[in-house]
C-alpha cells in the first residue's frame, strides 16, 4: 500500500542510491539497503531504536510521568480505574481530555469535555481504541510538532483545528461530506469524521450540523488538530518559539531517540507551553516531510549526503517549498 507516509522517505532514497525493499504493503515496513548495511523502517521508526525506549515514549501516560520527573511542563493526568475518581478529577479542573494511552491521530480521543455524561461516552470511545483511558488536564494553546533528528532541530509545524467555508446554501455536515470527497483524491486519511464527536464539537463552537454559514464564513468543526481527523497544516519551522526548540533537542536526547515529534500546546497570551505527547513513529510527510526525510536519510547514510539535490524536490527546491509553507507535491 503506497502511502505519502512511506513515499516521502523512499523516493528520496531513491534519488539517494538507496536500495528500497518493501517488506510488508500492509503494514507498511521497508528495509533500506546502502554500501552493506541495511535498516528496516515503519514511517520515521527505525530498528536503531530499542522497544524499551519507543514503548516509553509512545505510551502517552509513560511518556508523561517520564517528562513531569524529569521537570518537563506536562498537564496532570490520571489513569481511569472508575468513574468516581474520574469525575473528582473533572471537578478540579472543570475541563478535561480523554483518549487511550496508546493510539495516533485523534483515533478514540475526546477534547473538552465538561459534563459527567460527556465524560461517560468518552471513556466509551477511548475503549474501543485501548483498554488503558487517560483522563487529562485540558490545556488551551496552539499546537505546535518540533522535529529533531539525531539532535538537530530540522522543522516544525502548527496544527490548526478542522474547518470548513460557507456558501450560503448547504449545511456544515453537507460541507464536510464535500471536504472530505475532495481531501480523498490527496490522502483519503485526511477527513473530517461525521460522528457524535464532530456533532459535540460543533454543539460546544455554537454551531449544529444543519446551519448554513454564509458564503466565505470558515466555521471549526472540530476541537482537536489532529491532520486524521481534518486538520491543517503550516510549516512554522523559522517562526518556532526558541524555548520550544531547546526543550524538544533536550527531550530527544534525555530519551535517545534518534527521531522523535515532540508535541505543544503553546498558550500565544502567556507564552506558557506544555508537552503533551511524544511522537517516536512520527509519518514524515507533506508539507514538511521533504525536508525531515532530506535529514532523515542524512542520519541514516550520511555517505549520501549530496545526493539528493541533484534532482526531483530535494535541496534548494525543497527548502524553497518549505519556506513558502505550501504543501509540497510530488513526493508520493
Amino acid at each position: 500500500m503506497k502511502t505519502i507516509y512511506t513515499t516521502t522517505i523512499t523516493d528520496e532514497a531513491k534519488r539517494r542510491g538507496i536500495g528500497v525493499r518493501v517488506i510488508d504493503e500492509n503494514t507498511p515496513i521497508f528495509e533500506l539497503r546502502h554500501s552493506g548495511r541495511a535498516v528496516r523502517c515503519f514511517n520515521a521508526l527505525t530498528d536503531r531504536v530499542g522497544a524499551v525506549s519507543f514503548h516509553l515514549a509512545q505510551n502517552k501516560h509513560l511518556a508523561n510521568r517520564f517528562l513531569a520527573r524529569a521537570g518537563y511542563p506536562v498537564p496532570e493526568q490520571m489513569v481511569y480505574a472508575s468513574f468516581g475518581e474520574a469525575t473528582g478529577f473533572l471537578r478540579r479542573h472543570g475541563r478535561v481530555v480523554v483518549k487511550p494511552a496508546a493510539q495516533w491521530g485523534g483515533r478514540g480521543g475526546t477534547v473538552g469535555v465538561e459534563s459527567s455524561e460527556d465524560l461517560r461516552r468518552a471513556i466509551r470511545a477511548a475503549r474501543r481504541f485501548d483498554e488503558t483511558v487517560l483522563i487529562e488536564q485540558f490545556v488551551r494553546g496552539s499546537d505546535y510538532r518540533v522535529i529533531v533528528v539525531n539532535g538537530r532541530f530540522v522543522a516544525a509545524i502548527r496544527r490548526n483545528p478542522a474547518t470548513v467555508c460557507g456558501n450560503g446554501r448547504d449545511s456544515i455536515w453537507t460541507l464536510i461530506r464535500r471536504q472530505n470527497h475532495r481531501e480523498a483524491r490527496e490522502d483519503p486519511s485526511h477527513r473530517i469524521p461525521l460522528d457524535a464527536e464532530t456533532r459535540r464539537n460543533l454543539r460546544q463552537l455554537g454551531w449544529s450540523p444543519n446551519a448554513v454559514p454564509r458564503p466565505g464564513e470558515r466555521v471549526t468543526v472540530r476541537l482537536t488538530s489532529n491532520y486524521h481527523t481534518g486538520g491543517t497544516v503550516d510549516v512554522v519551522t523559522r517562526e518556532t518559539p526558541k524555548p520550544l526548540v531547546r526543550t524538544a533537542k533536550r527531550v530527544a536526547k534525555l530519551l535517545g531517540i534518534p527521531v522523535l515529534g515532540v508535541d505543544f500546546l503553546v498558550d500565544a497570551t502567556s507564552g506558557r507551553h506544555w508537552i503533551v505527547e511524544l511522537s517516536p513513529d512520527l509519518a514524515i510527510s507533506p508539507p514538511e516531510g521533504a525536508e525531515v526525510a532530506r535529514h532523515f536519510l542524512d542520519f541514516l547514510f550520511p555517505e549520501t549526503r549530496h545526493v539528493h539535490g541533484r534532482r526531483g524536490m530535494g535541496g534548494k527546491k525543497a527548502r524553497q517549498a518549505i519556506r513558502r509553507g505550501r504543501r509540497v507535491r510530488g513526493v508520493r
